[in-house]
């Protein structure tokens, strides 16, 4: 890879901030510090791994693109086929055609590949950093360090990942060719292509050793109380009986927000992931992913007096009873979310007012119009309509006031009048949910034969989700076992830019407007690295 020289001055990156979360962090004025100086002092550390963070949730990446933005438009989620008067931007238009040497989207899947590298070239300068220092500058000593070098190499083996799933084909169809580097040294200005098996080697690497450097505080009393529950994870309400609960002003910020960060559990969780798409080329892969998911959802914590937690294990739909999204509350279901990223300017940055409105008008024509119909999401394999009773159908979709059968996402949803609840929801960028997990432990299952064992957890997953009298019936065969689960995600990912990456990973059948369902050619499936990037 040839790569532009970057003058990385980690301190001049924008803050993640955690208005309201967590305000432990100033950055300084760009032109006032340099990486060394940022590198000084423990808190310098914690200055560069935020602004990291902050950099994963522009636009660009995990605060538009990459979360609902034009990756959900290459899996056919959004409808590009309607009135201009409702979506006329060219290079969303192009992605959901996944045209993708189009002039006008070009441009932004290539801005796409130099700000995740630009990320990784960050996370690169403070792992060389850290890796050189002892615990004497931290708060905390080796634990707090170890705890930051954890997190970095985590931030490099998702991004990595996800550069993976976008430019290279999945193992399913890997051809053996060199498709993108794995950067691990700052600077970096010509990293080597390598194999896709290379790669997903390395990333599974990086994640082992992350998860053993963050475990000492994930598993303090600390680290358990800051991950016990979802409100604890991204709210800091901290659970009566656990560590700090009693006076939480006497803990140190920097440790809460655990949601927000790659944690041992968000680790574990993306280890399940990775697992799940290296099986292909290691069988065994299959049997670890499982294990990972379920290390994840069978967590059980113990506060004062014995009391056990499990941080994981419920579903719980807070918005189920309320019929319009102005009313809704927890409709981040953080309960559910394993981590996120945080951005609190993010109504404003991803133009959420203008993507999903509460009001039709004459200047909406960029509507994330999610293609309920054209995709039959909520019908079942065999033509059953369940978009009455399935509470993703009712609940987190809309109709914007004044439009007709304009479906956008609930989850994107901008408040009129509850702005602290509007705060709580979408400034919180999706990574990791539970439902993944569950997902992939049913996938196990079906592969090793155990189709009673996966459609059990389907259609427990089902109930939670209000078709309580809607059972799927067992299938025998991988291939139809693929075409229920396909369907559920479709359901359970809406705008949250996973859909792509699924159809994908499993050389699933996608609909087409012709009426067709065919899996995504290579051409479809592999977006083109930057001519600059190969010469």
């Amino acid at each position: 890879m040839k790569q532009k020289t970057y003058s990385i001055i980690i301190a001049c990156m924008a803050l993640l901030g955690l208005s309201g979360c967590n305000d432990w962090l100033d950055v300084p004025v760009e032109g006032q510090s340099t990486a060394n100086e940022l590198f000084e002092t423990g808190d310098g550390y914690r200055s560069a791994l935020h602004g990291i963070y902050k950099s994963m949730a522009s636009p660009t990446l995990y605060g538009r693109e990459l979360q609902f933005g034009v990756i959900d438009f290459f899996s056919g989620q959004y409808d590009i086929n309607v009135n201009s008067n409702d979506l006329s931007n060219p290079t969303y238009i192009a992605a959901g055609k996944r045209d993708y040497k189009d002039a006008k989207l070009q441009p932004l899947i290539d801005n796409i590949w130099l700000a995740a590298f630009n990320a990784i070239a960050a996370d690169n300068d403070l792992i060389k950093h850290l890796e050189g220092e002892s615990g004497n500058k931290f708060s905390e000593g080796k634990m707090e360090r170890d705890d930051i070098l954890g997190e970095a190499k985590a931030i490099r083996a998702f991004i990595h990942l996800d550069m993976l799933r976008l430019f290279a084909p999945a193992p399913i169809d890997d051809d053996g060719g060199n498709y993108i580097p794995y950067v691990t040294e700052f600077p970096n200005k010509r990293a080597t292509h390598l194999p896709v098996k290379e790669v997903m080697g390395k990333i599974i690497e990086d994640l082992e050793q992350a998860r053993e450097l963050v475990k000492p505080f994930d598993f303090s009393p600390l680290g358990y109380s800051a991950s016990v529950s979802g409100e604890a994870r991204f709210y800091n309400s901290l659970m009566y009986g656990m560590e700090g609960a009693a006076d939480p002003t006497s803990v140190d910020p920097f440790f809460l927000g655990r949601g927000y960060r790659f944690s041992y559990w968000a680790i574990t969780a993306l280890l399940a992931r990775a697992h799940q798409y290296n099986a292909t080329f290691d069988p065994s892969s299959l049997d670890k992913a499982k294990a990972y998911a379920l290390e994840v959802l069978d967590a059980t914590f113990e506060g004062a007096n014995a009391t056990k937690f499990e941080p994981f294990k419920s579903e719980q739909f807070n918005f189920a009873w309320v019929d319009q999204p102005e009313e809704m509350s927890d409709i981040r279901m953080v309960g559910t979310l394993v981590m996120g990223l945080y951005n609190e300017k993010q109504v404003d940055e991803a133009g959420l007012e203008r993507l999903f409105p509460r009001e039709k008008n004459q200047h909406s024509s960029d509507l994330f119009i999610v293609n309920k119909d054209g995709q039959d999401i909520f019908k079942t394999i065999s033509g059953m309509d369940e978009s009455t009773t399935d509470i993703r159908s009712t609940r987190l979709i809309y109709e914007p006031k004044g439009s007709y059968r304009n479906f956008l996402s609930t989850k994107w949803y901008v408040k009129e009048r509850n702005t602290m609840e509007r705060d709580r929801t979408v400034t919180i960028l999706p990574l990791l949910r539970t439902s993944e997990l569950r997902y992939i432990v049913a996938e196990c299952m079906a592969r090793k034969g155990d189709f009673e064992g996966a459609y059990g957890l389907l259609n427990t997953m089902r109930e939670h989700r209000g078709l309580n009298d809607y059972k799927l019936p067992t299938q025998t065969t991988w291939g139809d076992f693929v075409k229920d689960l396909v369907r559920e995600g479709q359901r359970e990912w809406i705008s949250e830019g996973q859909l792509f990456y699924l159809y994908k990973r499993l050389n699933a059948g996608v609909k087409r407007d012709d009426g067709t369902v065919k899996p995504l050619t290579k051409q479809e499936s592999v977006l083109p690295i930057p001519a600059e990037e190969t010469k």
